[in-house]
């Protein structure tokens, strides 16, 4: 299969579309575990769609799962994506600004690549998934994004709880709380914050759904709607994904020789830079934010260290005192072992994994859209903020560096 031919995707795709966006995501865009519960719901054959085939006169809508993990496994927040679908829709629909014609993920990651193709799934006419994201790998925040830096507004936007009730509320909305976002001088950082704060209410549970970024199919098909998407990112996570799965019985060592082809093939610089020991697990605060730092061990006892806010940002080798991978490229893991319910080859998030684990760390190359000084300066940023929290470290960095310039 190559990497950039899908029409329609086929629930052993979307299985491949988990593996292969966990694979890629670089720890973000929500756990393993939760989107397989996700794609337990999902029975037909989807449709994609290119951005250069998009039908004028339509909006796409981008969408992203703000539901927990823990709640995922007590049954909730499966309802949430889509009625916060139909909310915005609707209101789009209601004042006179489109009609919601197309899906697209907020990022790369295991939930967030599936929730566009989950609502489809849901919908009486599925609608067709664009073949692309704003980042090409998953962000620690909403302003993270080629969308936010396109100057597009994110707003109108929406949250939404699961279903309260069978009615529909005009005939068209499932029960359930939501709200609104109207004011189109929001920014990106600003609704992420009001959004978590809505989610994070009571009657919420702790899930939700968010759509935003109404885009114009016109501005899609224009040169800056180019500029502002990562293409065929979807497809090329499936085809990673069949790759991971087709492979996994072998073993991790032919695993990683494919893997590695396929990458090469498609133009993405990746690094094997250790198999080792998840020996430690250190999670911090600092600026309001849950930062971590994983410490690897090899089998020679020497050390390996990765950062993340959520999403892995900066991987370090003590030895050599010296970066591996610097955000926004980025840091992948992959159990090589059986790990609890979790089999050898598995790509995991950072929310997915346990001491003991026995995990190959790669880095692989991000877009060459995300390679732009804004992009680079606010990863810097946040690498800078999980260093606070880890002042015994003594890490300084001079700034971004290619992956391909570290190795």
């Amino acid at each position: 299969m190559s990497a950039y031919d899908l029409a329609k995707v086929t629930p052993s795709d979307l299985k491949a579309l988990v593996y292969g966006a966990c694979f890629c995501a670089s720890g973000g865009g929500g756990p393993i575990s939760m989107a397989l519960n996700f794609l337990t719901r999902i029975t037909v054959d989807l449709p994609v769609v290119r951005r250069s085939e998009l039908s004028d006169g339509k909006k796409a809508l981008i969408l992203a799962d703000m539901g927990s993990p823990e709640a995922a496994t007590q049954g909730l927040g499966y309802t949430a994506p889509v009625n916060v679908y139909y909310v915005l829709s609707h209101y789009l629909k209601t004042q006179g600004q489109g009609e919601a014609a197309y899906l697209m993920p907020i990022e790369i990651g295991a939930v967030n690549s599936l929730i566009p193709f989950y609502i489809a799934s849901q919908l009486a006419t599925p609608l067709p998934v664009i073949d692309a994201d704003p980042s090409g790998r998953s962000v620690p925040q909403l302003n993270e994004t080629l969308l936010d830096l396109s100057g597009q507004a994110i707003c109108p936007a929406a949250v939404a709880s699961d279903t309260i009730s069978t009615e529909l509320t005009d005939g068209v909305v499932p029960d359930c709380y939501s709200q609104i976002f109207s004011d189109t001088s929001m920014s990106a950082t600003e609704l992420e914050a009001v959004s978590r704060k809505v989610v994070s209410s009571p009657e919420y549970q702790q899930v939700g759904g968010l759509a935003c970024y109404p885009l114009d199919s016109s501005w899609l098909n224009s040169s800056a709607g180019e500029e502002a998407l990562v293409e065929r990112s979807l497809s090329t996570a499936v085809a990673v994904g069949h790759v991971i799965l087709n492979q996994a019985a072998s073993g991790y060592d032919v695993l990683r020789v494919k893997l590695a082809a396929l990458l090469t093939d498609i133009g993405v610089a990746n690094y094997q830079l250790l198999q080792g020991t998840l020996s430690a697990i250190d999670n911090r605060t600092s600026g309001g934010f849950d930062v971590g730092r994983l410490t690897f061990t090899r089998a020679d006892g020497s050390t390996f260290l990765v950062f993340y806010k959520n999403e892995s940002l900066l991987a370090w080798d003590p030895e050599t005192q010296k970066p591996l991978v610097i955000g926004p490229d980025c840091i992948n893991l992959m159990l090589t072992a059986d790990s609890g319910d979790f089999s050898a080859c598995t790509p995991l998030s950072t929310a997915d994994i346990s001491e003991g684990m026995e995990i190959a760390v790669w880095g692989t190359a991000c877009s060459a859209k995300m390679r732009n000084s804004t992009i680079e300066a606010l990863f810097q940023q946040d690498i800078a903020q999980i260093l606070q929290a880890f002042p015994e470290d003594n890490i300084t960095l001079s700034g971004y560096q290619p992956i391909e310039s570290l190795n």
